[in-house]
């Protein structure tokens, strides 16, 4: 046997205990590779991002890749960190039983070892463990192996330090392998994974869907498959047990099944336990994403008609590079549908420009921009330009004694969870038609920090403010048809 191939090594002489006998100490078994860890072992390299399902045994694969080097190889300095004191010590835990139940002849010896350390001297080697959430953590010694785990679950607060100081520790040469569970949009570990996708870091991604893991499966009788399930058979080949565990699995979890059992990397990521859109809406919307025409910085997907009114909602930066999104979108008011969309990084000057042209191009759409910052720079223009249909906002002042009208829309403490719910409510209902892929990423983005809602760490609202805006004054307007209100909703097939 090659004692330097991890192939040979792990199955000869790691041990584990079985899943489903977890409760049973005396219950081990050598470790037989699973299909997802050896798929991983056969490939990892020196930066690995690992996207998975969870208890898919990934962890304890990475973990014994790290240990057989770490019990092979001199001058080996490891890590691993998870997202909370517990799991880093059962992690910790499976190592020590890696390590205690080695043969005496290849065991490598300790001088210390506490329930976070362990130093082998003879190898000039050592291992700790830390959480996440410690608020002794510090990274000051070198590292050849980090195992970074449950990365997504870290705090967001200290999860991109904490990262800093662990990749600029470890050399090219070493190894630093990050996984997780999908936690929703933004954060470190989606934002490593998205970027890795595109080729931005040295990482190399690794996608295992739920069937990977053997023990996915239940007992499955007659089963009549829903288009959906006929096409993941057909597709990835699954069995009438496995559909029966993806059955049963979403009737308990409902939407976050597709975050705790990913089918695919770009769904997975729709939603979390703070995420303040529904997941299933979003990803029924992304079923049906168009580009639209472009026309420079303006998206088209259904050009103006004639005599129909329109309504824009403007949200405003200031154009610069690395700052936010300038947007304007733009609803049809009779049917509710989202037909364009304006979206730049230029100078507030240069965006208002473009917003007065598409307000005139959409039948003088009333167009209502939000108050903040450079939203006056755009109120002024507009005013200037004598703009026909700008929204003005109504308020009452005490101390007046009477209404007030100031153009612009506001968004207040007493306005944002109107504007929130009301989308969400859309949303669920299927009462807008929409095609950008944009806008329904910024919704899955979405999340509630204690009782306000805002985007995750990492990604933008701006296009999701403008179509908030833009449905605020769709609800403002009355829509006529043949001399009465008549209502129009639409519902997407919802998966």
């Amino acid at each position: 046997m090659d004692i330097n191939n991890p192939l040979e090594y792990i199955p000869a002489y790691f041990k584990v205990l079985t899943k489903a006998d977890r409760q049973n100490q005396s219950d081990l078994v050598p470790m037989k590779l699973w299909a997802s860890q050896k798929f991983y072992l056969e490939h990892r390299t020196h930066r690995d991002i690992i996207l998975k399902n969870r208890q898919a045994g990934l962890s304890t694969g990475i973990m014994a890749a790290n240990a057989h080097q770490v019990f092979t190889k001199p001058y080996q300095s490891m890590t691993i960190v998870t997202h909370d004191q517990e799991t880093s010590e059962y992690l910790f835990l499976t190592f020590q039983r890696f390590h205690r139940l080695l043969p005496v002849e290849i065991r490598p010896k300790t001088d210390w070892r506490s329930g976070a350390r362990m130093r082998f001297p003879k190898l000039d080697s050592y291992v700790y463990i830390d959480s996440a959430k410690s608020d002794n953590l510090g990274i000051g010694h070198s590292l050849n192996i980090a195992h970074l785990s449950e990365v997504a679950k870290w705090p967001h607060r200290k999860a991109e330090d904490l990262y800093t100081d662990i990749s600029q520790t470890v050399p090219e040469g070493g190894y630093i392998t990050a996984e997780s569970t999908p936690k929703g949009r933004g954060g470190l570990f989606h934002r490593l994974y998205s970027e890795a996708k595109e080729g931005k870091n040295s990482y190399k991604t690794f996608f295992f869907p739920w069937w990977w893991d053997i023990t996915c499966v239940r007992e499955a009788g007659k089963m009549e498959w829903t288009k959906e399930e006929k096409q993941l058979i057909a597709s990835f080949n699954l069995s009438p047990e496995q559909i029966a565990f993806r059955r049963e699995k979403i009737a308990e979890l409902g939407d976050r099944f597709y975050q705790e059992y990913p089918e695919n990397d770009v769904d997975c990521w729709l939603s979390s336990e703070i995420s303040v859109f529904d997941g299933t809406a979003i990803r029924a919307y992304l079923q049906q994403i168009l580009p639209g025409k472009q026309e420079g910085d303006l998206t088209i997907w259904k050009d103006v008609l004639g005599g129909e009114k329109y309504v824009i909602g403007v949200d405003m930066a200031g154009g610069k590079e690395k700052g936010d999104w300038s947007v304007a979108s733009v609803l049809h008011v009779k049917r509710n549908e989202y037909v364009a969309r304006l979206r730049a990084k230029i100078p507030p000057d240069f965006f208002t420009e473009q917003v007065l042209k598409l307000g005139y191009r959409y039948n003088q759409a009333e167009i209502g921009v939000e108050k903040a910052q450079h939203g006056h720079t755009a109120l002024r223009i507009l005013l200037e330009n004598n703009y026909p249909n700008l929204y003005y906002y109504r308020d009452y002042d005490i101390f007046l004694g009477g209404e007030v009208k100031e153009p612009g829309w506001k968004t207040t403490i007493k306005t944002k969870p109107i504007m929130v719910d009301s989308l969400a409510a859309t949303l669920r209902a299927g009462d807008i038609m929409l095609w950008s892929e944009n806008f329904c990423l910024e919704a899955s983005s979405y999340i509630w920090e204690g009782n306000s809602a805002t985007h995750s760490s990492g990604a933008h609202d701006d296009e999701l403010d403008a179509v908030m805006i833009a449905l605020q004054l769709r609800e403002q307007t009355p829509i006529i048809e043949s001399g009465r209100e008549k209502p129009y909703t639409y519902a997407p097939s919802l998966i």
